[in-house]
């Protein structure tokens, strides 16, 4: 396995500083950068066809976001819209893209036949993958509405699931740049391949 160079380890971290006003959410945020993810996506899609990180990763790599909710959540809905628009230039550097949320399937369907028609959206209505990666959000208390939330982001991997940048903010208003996350793609890609 290659381990991620020291200069784009630096761009990371820079462009973590560049897209948070707060470092320190973002940095502390999910997994830590060069482990494997700790669940292997194993869920339905908006169509309630099983899934895997197999199954999804493309040609270089996935970019996992994750989304509070498609049903209550306007900050979600928007990010969600502004990604359909996005979903061409993650797939022109072989990145896959979806969103991974506790919505029901029922809940992603409808929202992305209105939405987002190209978008690959994952249920996880238990929250296990949520509480896998470790950004289940503490404040909402069981038997809420938004019980089961993951603290919103977006995590980049490799084609062995290995976390090569993630994204997130404080709070859950402000969303991770797209062209942020673009660049800090570029920039994995050119260091793999140089």
């Amino acid at each position: 396995m290659r381990k991620m160079g020291l200069t784009v380890q630096v761009f990371v971290i820079a462009m973590l500083l560049a897209a948070t006003a707060l470092a320190a959410p973002a940095k502390s945020w999910g997994p830590d950068l060069g482990i494997t993810i700790p669940n292997q996506l194993e869920m339905q899609d908006q169509d309630g066809n099983a899934q895997s990180f197999s199954m999804l990763v493309g040609e270089k790599g996935l970019a996992i976001v994750f989304l509070r909710s498609l049903d209550w959540c306007r900050f979600c809905r928007g990010q969600a819209k502004e990604l359909e628009t996005r979903v061409d230039d993650f797939a022109s550097r072989g990145i896959r893209l979806v969103t991974l949320s506790y919505d029901s399937v029922e809940t992603l369907k409808s929202f992305q036949v209105k939405h987002a028609p190209r978008l690959t959206m994952l249920s996880d209505p238990q929250s296990e993958v949520i509480k896998a990666f470790g950004i289940l959000n503490q404040r909402q208390k069981p038997g809420s509405r938004g019980y089961g939330i993951p603290n919103p982001g977006i995590i980049i991997t490799d084609t062995k699931g290995v976390i090569r940048a993630k994204f997130a903010e404080k709070g859950y208003r402000k969303r991770p740049q797209i062209d942020t996350v673009l660049e800090a793609i570029d920039s994995i890609l050119r260091d793999s391949n140089p």
